[in-house]
């Protein structure tokens, strides 16, 4: 991955204070991209309705989102909507210019900045995208919020300012990951951008049903278990379709619900494919036990005689949800989602929670999940 070092930097600073958030931190934010708006510099379907109609109106700031910049709550027409950005400033990105030796910028061509996108999506998304001509177009059109089959009749200035713009945000992994898989129930939907801002739909954290549960924790062990389901039946379609994507930052509050009441991923960006993930973990150097080789809650071992990571992930995604949301943490100040069952069920889904806490081989954990699976289920029909 293009930007492992970076992102396993924000890892390792987990935990650091944010910027604080303040409502003055929006209206710079949306100063700052309004004006590049104004003068040209930045296009997106969403520009007019943010910096002109104010249709797209921001209300609240939204604090402690690691990797970052920007992140506040707005109101899109009647919905609640999020409004993101890993950086501030555009001149934060890597360019997709070069400036030669009189100071004047370079632009790659349609053909070459084609191959640009295709090599980022293959190496990013763990993609195989053939037939290159056939399919840049339709590439370009699936990462940003415009048709792309008229881009070569533009005027160069609008050419080069629209490849400006989707490189800042194919730069960004949790937008590449959630437009160009944006037909999947899976990640929040993207309804537009302006520049290297990116508007998604707004979707209920989980954390806020916990707060709901806790006054009556116990009598509300059949609502914990449907929602329990709902997470492992979007465990098994996240599965589906990415069999090698790992999700290393779990906690309650990064997965949500939507109007729909299905269970989305809301923060993607400790979110890794297993090629990029190992060489993460295999660049850590002299670890003397195994949870030094573990990328926050992602879990390789240490080979003691080299005093090196191993290239290889222990856990699944379902062992983390398990140990971090079903038993809970108590480091993170919260009851499991699955604590203080009723006794009809207490012995068998202790031990299933206990062993899907441990690290297991696949085949062992996709047992294990079953069996919850169909316990909890079990349980409601009872």
């Amino acid at each position: 991955m293009k930007y492992v070092d970076d992102r396993k930097e924000k890892a390792f600073t987990k935990g650091r204070p944010n910027v604080s958030c303040l409502s003055r931190n929006i209206k710079y934010a949306v100063f700052t991209v309004c004006d590049k708006y104004k003068n040209g510099e930045v296009l997106g379907n969403l520009c007019a309705d943010l910096c002109e109609l104010n249709t797209l109106r921001p209300n609240n700031c939204i604090p402690n989102h690691l990797g970052k910049d920007v992140v506040f709550q707005a109101s899109y027409f009647n919905d609640l909507v999020i409004i993101k950005s890993s950086k501030l400033k555009t001149e934060d990105f890597d360019q997709v210019y070069y400036s030669d030796e009189d100071g004047i910028k370079i632009y790659p061509s349609i053909s070459t900045f084609y191959s640009m996108i295709s090599n980022t999506v293959q190496s990013e998304l763990n993609i195989n995208i053939s037939s290159l001509k056939d399919k840049s177009l339709d590439v370009l059109t699936k990462l940003w919020s415009r048709n792309m089959n008229n881009f070569s009749l533009l005027p160069i200035s609008i050419q080069n300012t629209a490849i400006s713009n989707i490189w800042f945000l194919v730069q960004q992994n949790e937008y590449l990951l959630m437009k160009y898989h944006e037909d999947l129930n899976i990640f929040p939907k993207i309804l537009g951008t302006c520049g290297s801002f990116y508007t998604v739909e707004f979707v209920q954290p989980l954390n806020n049903y916990f707060v709901m549960f806790y006054p009556a924790w116990k009598e509300d062990f059949t609502k914990r278990v449907e929602l329990a389901l709902k997470l492992l039946n979007f465990l098994e379609a996240t599965e589906r379709h990415f069999p090698l994507l790992h999700f290393c930052d779990v906690k309650v509050g990064h997965f949500g619900l939507d109007k729909n009441g299905d269970v989305k991923l809301l923060d993607m960006d400790m979110v890794f494919f297993e090629d990029s993930l190992i060489k993460n973990i295999y660049a850590i150097q002299n670890c003397t036990k195994n949870n030094d080789c573990s990328f926050i809650d992602c879990q390789s071992s240490c080979d003691l005689p080299s005093k090196r990571c191993t290239a290889e992930i222990l856990d699944n995604n379902f062992q983390r949800v398990c140990r971090n949301i079903f038993n809970g943490k108590i480091i993170q100040s919260y009851f499991g989602l699955l604590s203080s069952p009723p006794n009809s069920i207490y012995k068998e889904l202790y031990d299933l929670l206990n062993q899907c806490s441990e690290v297991l081989d696949d085949k062992s954990a996709h047992i294990v999940a079953s069996q919850l699976k169909h316990l909890l289920v079990s349980f409601l029909h009872t």
